[in-house]
């Protein structure tokens, strides 16, 4: 399974010259997954509404003939509103080279319609935030497919223009006709692809000529892609080699783990929320999480220079806890004893850990919590004796499913 992740961390992750990584989202039922499988294998396949991330290599065609190399995310959430996934799909989008928004061109209806803008436009600011704090480009491009057209019955194109025109005024972005059940001549794709890799090209232009008038030199993104990639193989690496589930917690609770460090943080909560699932007020889980971690950092040896900072606690495990709901979308964790095995079956302790970290590896940056904290709030005697919420931006509301209060 080790193998497995690393080959889709490849993927994920390139090098050098690599193909542009391109978010594809848009509206349940809108064509996001067919056009990402269109691509990739030329052909239309059955889908289902997708819940999580398909990611593939895909040769885009354009109207000049030259195949558009591109990794393309398409991130799902099955039949649930796109403006509850804002939060949760920021980190990806914040570091990505282009948004693909996809519109169901044959909902009439709208409202529907008028959702899919009103959510593009919350987004667009809330990445313009997440890509401030990262110091990426603002102006990214951003292709809108109005997809669907060869419906019956299907929105006026002059009516979407003026509704998402708006909206994207003062930014490299365009909007096209498609039909991806259409020959690929006919499906307006390799001209709206041919503008993508216009405006790729354009921006990519612009970031080198930003880069060398920069002095000095700024230093490395720690959650730049190359950067993320080395730290989650390394802590596979490390988690190939960890004691089993049971021993690690048992080595917890006895103050005997083999270090404490940001990874061990990482993976105690994970095992703690996946084997005893969380509950709501006093719960078991909630005192092996709070109180375990005060007992571990005020009395080992390995926590000598660490103080129990609550706040922190509580941010590290919203922040498991939504990387958990990433992998495991229909597990109720208000549920007494709610068990990772029982919900994906056939995985092993070890791949479950293994798929986690790959498709959460901003839980590798220890100083993530600066997104939604400032340093004087985060470093305040009342946010680590106390619960204290951000300053900055909310945590993501899909973690945020009961109250933790500490007696």
């Amino acid at each position: 399974m080790s193998a497995v992740i690393r080959r889709i961390l490849s993927n994920l992750y390139t090098d050098g010259e690599a193909e542009r990584t391109v978010i594809i989202f848009g509206q349940p039922g809108s064509g996001k997954t067919t056009l990402l499988y269109l691509l990739q294998l030329g052909e239309i396949v059955p889908t289902i509404p997708s819940f999580g991330f398909n990611i593939e290599k895909i040769e885009a065609p354009t109207s000049s003939g030259q195949p558009l190399k591109l990794i393309g995310w398409d991130i799902g959430f099955g039949c649930q509103s796109i403006d509850r996934a804002i939060n949760i799909v920021l980190p990806y989008w914040a570091t990505s080279d282009a948004l693909i928004w996809i519109i169901d061109a044959s909902e009439t209806d709208s409202v529907w319609f008028s959702e899919s803008a009103t959510v593009l436009a919350r987004a667009l600011d809330a990445i313009d935030c997440e890509r401030r704090l990262k110091g990426a480009k603002k102006d990214f491009p951003i292709l809108v497919l109005a997809n669907k057209q060869d419906c019956a019955q299907v929105l006026p194109f002059h009516r979407i223009q003026d509704r998402f025109g708006a909206i994207l005024s003062g930014r490299p972005s365009c909007i096209f006709a498609t039909s991806l059940t259409s020959k690929m001549d006919k499906s307006g794709l390799p001209e709206a692809f041919e503008w993508l890799r216009f405006a790729l090209d354009n921006a990519s232009a612009g970031r080198i000529t930003t880069a060398a008038k920069s002095s000095p030199r700024p230093l490395p993104n720690p959650r730049e892609a190359n950067l993320l990639k080395e730290k989650i193989e390394s802590w596979i690496s490390r988690s190939e080699t960890d004691d089993d589930p049971q021993t690690t917690i048992e080595q917890f609770h006895c103050l005997s783990l083999p270090s404490w460090d940001h990874y061990t943080h990482i993976r105690v909560t994970f095992l703690l929320l996946t084997t005893y699932g969380r509950q709501k007020g006093d719960g078991f889980c909630k005192d092996m999480v709070f109180k375990g971690i005060e007992k571990y950092i005020n009395e080992s040896s390995q926590a000598r220079a660490r103080t129990f900072h609550l706040t922190m606690t509580y941010f590290w495990i919203q922040i498991v806890h939504l990387g958990i709901r990433n992998i495991l979308p229909s597990t109720d964790y208000t549920t007494t004893e709610t068990t990772l095995s029982s919900s994906i079956s056939g995985m092993t302790s070890l791949d479950q850990f293994t798929m986690f970290l790959a498709l959460n590896p901003y839980v590798a940056d220890g100083n993530l919590w600066a997104d939604s904290y400032s340093k004087e709030v985060m470093m305040s005697p009342a946010a680590k004796g106390g619960m204290v919420l951000p300053d900055k931006k909310p945590l993501p509301n899909l973690v945020v499913r009961d109250a933790i209060t500490r007696e």
